[in-house]
């Protein structure tokens, strides 16, 4: 996509594998449904290997004359021993390549996690003065600073304050402009490797790279569950006015914890209070009506017992 300056869109990035397929459709639709500007909204979705069936109702979920799709499929191997695990895949770390992958006449973009459901206007995220911060972004609800962080023990190492404060990466307004000039996906992505005894993430590694080098945000743009505990607002870096106003009118809802919405395990299901929410994004998709049930969930738990007994024979 190129354009002038002065018609940029509104560019908001994406990434998924085929099993956050369906949560990244519902995460991208909340965002249209809430969009007003004049601008367009420039989506690019960064593929872990969605299939063609899957992309087709991505595709059909979000058809406007007001958002442009791009599909960007990385090579794994540039991701190669990562840390990884079942909530960790290699499409998280994806977002540390944006300035090579967008277009170069983006300077600045917008990333969401794919476990999120947008209430509000991303184009007022969109306007808020990046300044000369490397990422805007929303301090953590559990990690609330560096020191509090199992994989970066080695942050006195580092040159880094045991104060710094920690912020979430499921939520970024990226200045793709400063990341270029100072390729930061790539030493982040150098960071992760050479610390391999502390096992840093992705969230990790930016934190370590970009400590106070970061612009905090209001929380109401990435409010995570630990809000709705009674404990949290005890313990809350927050004044009582942005507490209230993070705890009732969220701009974007991120589900962290598990079971998510969409699926459920066989003994416990998703008690987030804003999870209807999803339910009321996802009906607005090609995956309208799709409900997890107790069939799905026994499908799912004889597959992975099958998956087990078949890598022991």
């Amino acid at each position: 996509m190129s354009v002038a300056s002065n018609q940029q869109p509104v560019v908001l990035v994406c990434a998924a594998d085929n099993n956050y397929a369906m949560p990244l459709a519902v995460t991208v639709r909340s965002a249209l449904a809430n969009f007003k500007s004049d601008r367009q909204l420039a989506v690019f979705i960064l593929d872990g290997g969605i299939s063609k069936t899957n992309k087709r109702k991505i595709a059909q979920s979000l058809d406007s004359k007001q958002v442009d799709i791009s599909w960007i499929r990385l090579d794994d191997a540039l991701f190669a021993n990562l840390t990884l695990n079942r909530h960790l895949t290699i499409s998280s770390y994806y977002r540390l390549l944006l300035p090579e992958i967008l277009p170069p006449e983006f300077t600045k973009a917008i990333y969401l996690d794919s476990d999120m459901v947008v209430t509000d206007n991303l184009n007022e995220l969109w306007n808020i003065d990046i300044g000369d911060y490397y990422v805007l972004a929303v301090r953590d609800d559990v990690l609330l600073n560096i020191s509090m962080c199992q994989s970066l023990q080695n942050y006195r190492e580092l040159g880094i304050s045991p104060d710094s404060k920690y912020f979430n990466s499921g939520l970024l307004v990226i200045n793709i402009a400063k990341w270029r000039t100072e390729n930061i996906g790539n030493k982040t992505l150098e960071f992760i490797k050479n610390n391999q005894k502390y096992r840093p993430n992705d969230q990790d590694g930016l934190n370590a790279i970009l400590a106070d080098k970061w612009g905090e945000l209001h929380p109401k743009w990435n409010q995570m569950p630990r809000v709705y505990d009674e404990s949290f607002r005890k313990d809350s870096p927050f004044s009582e006015n942005v507490y209230q106003e993070l705890l009732n009118h969220p701009c974007i809802i991120h589900f962290t914890n598990t079971p998510k919405p969409w699926y459920a395990g066989l003994r416990s299901e998703c008690q987030h209070p804003k999870k209807d929410l999803f339910f009321k994004y996802l009906d607005m998709t090609a995956w309208s009506g799709w409900r997890d049930t107790i069939w799905r969930r026994l499908s799912r738990k004889f597959l992975k017992l099958a998956l087990v007994n078949n890598s022991k024979l």
